[in-house]
């Protein structure tokens, strides 16, 4: 029974973190993580159907690409990776639709997820025999 009550406190630490960084929605389910299979009717609904446009700074970030990018359509959501260039372009974009005006959201650091699970699996759970 304890290794069943710590698997389950596990399964939920992961769900929160899928949804926590945006890999999964409970709308739209797990996000895509790039648009090349579209052709450019695809592409143009696409723009026109977005719902909403989230951004954070990744935990482990590379040279070129810091951000990733959440955006939420009518159909379908995307996480992308981006530059601070392109971050900076959508205050030019926001000029033109309020759609497209992005929100930065500071999704708890995954290590905070990692000692919480350590600490799952080192507490003991039940009564002493």
């Amino acid at each position: 029974m304890k290794g069943f009550i710590k698997l389950i406190l596990l399964v939920i630490i992961v769900g929160f973190a899928l949804i926590n960084y945006r890999i999964f929605t409970f709308t739209k389910g797990f996000s895509k993580r790039e648009m090349e299979d579209k052709n450019l009717t695809e592409v143009i609904s696409t723009i026109t159907g977005i719902n909403k446009i989230e951004y954070y700074k990744k935990t482990i970030a590379d040279d070129k690409y810091i951000y990733n990018v959440f955006i939420e359509t009518n159909t379908d959501a995307y996480l992308l990776s981006a530059t601070q260039e392109e971050i900076d372009s959508f205050s030019v974009l926001s000029i033109f639709s309020e759609k497209l005006k992005p929100e930065k959201i500071s999704p708890i650091p995954f290590y905070v997820e990692i000692v919480l699970g350590l600490l799952i699996l080192i507490i003991p759970f039940g009564k002493r025999s």
